[in-house]
């Protein structure tokens, strides 16, 4: 059994040393029949900081400010999750991940003045037919009480071995006839500031050149900045205190484009898609229900 590996941060880990450990410890192959061990991050008595908060909303063109965006609270996960992929205990290299899936469940809203500990977890990954996902899993605690939790799912692309036949992943029913709900355009030169808001440090966000290394036509946009404006702008009346997010991301939004949001309610449940302008297939699908 592989020891664990428990890190803990009294303050927020710098993205450009996330970056930088990421490249020392960088892995090109992965034997699938090893094993990985269990990694945790945790950061304790985290206070909002309400800069950051603004910075957020103006950047992802969100005009509420008396509350957390639904989303926020990625921004205090997400500096764990990258440090934890920058280990070179991880599968491979921080720089070959892409986001493929993310759930969230709120318990309650998160007041601008609550002290917040977070707690991040990898123990486990499985092969797909064309690659290999890790998931991280999440807590934010206000006093012992859980209040918000997350699981981001990261997929690695290549050949593993055979896949893991008892997945499946969650299934999303088309809705391409569906009303649009808003349209607005997604400027260009955003992408490095909000790695520093969001802790999302990946430069295929903000470096064109290592984006098409990558295979993608130019740089784009973080999966959070374009939820998080898709949210504000699909649930602007909304007041639940507790809600369940299912989200599958199939594609990249490239920045300079205009983002288009289809959605249809049935059985209680907000199912939406949203689209780049010019690509007929959703980039991102998800649902939003009220969690009893």
């Amino acid at each position: 059994m592989l020891t664990p590996i428990d890190l803990n941060f009294h303050k927020t880990p710098s993205m450009f040393a996330t970056v930088f450990r990421a490249f020392l410890g960088r892995r090109s192959k992965f034997n699938a029949e090893n094993s990985i061990p269990k990694i945790t991050a945790v950061q304790n008595g985290i206070v909002p900081d309400k800069k950051q908060l603004a910075r957020f909303n103006r950047v992802c063109q969100i005009e509420n400010y008396s509350k957390f965006p639904l989303i926020f609270p990625l921004t205090y996960i997400y500096p764990l999750v990258q440090v934890i992929l920058a280990r070179k205990e991880a599968p491979l290299s921080l720089f070959v991940v892409l986001n493929s899936r993310m759930q969230i469940i709120q318990h309650r809203h998160i007041g601008l003045n609550e002290k917040l500990d977070v707690y991040c977890e990898l123990d486990h990954y499985r092969i797909l037919e064309k690659g290999m996902e890790v998931d991280i899993r999440s807590t934010i605690k206000i006093d012992k009480e859980t209040v918000w939790e997350n699981t981001l799912s990261f997929y690695y692309r290549g050949k593993f071995g055979a896949p893991d036949a008892s997945f499946t992943p969650p299934q999303f029913e088309p809705i391409a006839d569906a009303p649009e709900v808003a349209r607005w355009f997604l400027p260009g030169n955003i992408g490095y500031s909000f790695a520093g808001i969001s802790g999302d440090g990946n430069p295929i966000h903000y470096l064109s050149p290592y984006a098409r290394l990558m295979g993608f036509k130019r740089d784009f946009a973080q999966p959070m900045l374009v939820l998080a404006g898709s949210l504000e702008r699909l649930l602007q009346d909304s007041s639940e205190k507790s809600f369940c997010l299912d989200i599958a991301f199939k594609g990249p939004v490239y920045y300079e484009n205009n983002v288009t949001l289809k959605s249809a309610f049935a059985s209680g449940i907000k199912r939406f898609d949203i689209y780049e302008e010019g690509n007929p297939r959703p980039c991102i699908c998800g649902t939003f229900k009220t969690c009893l």
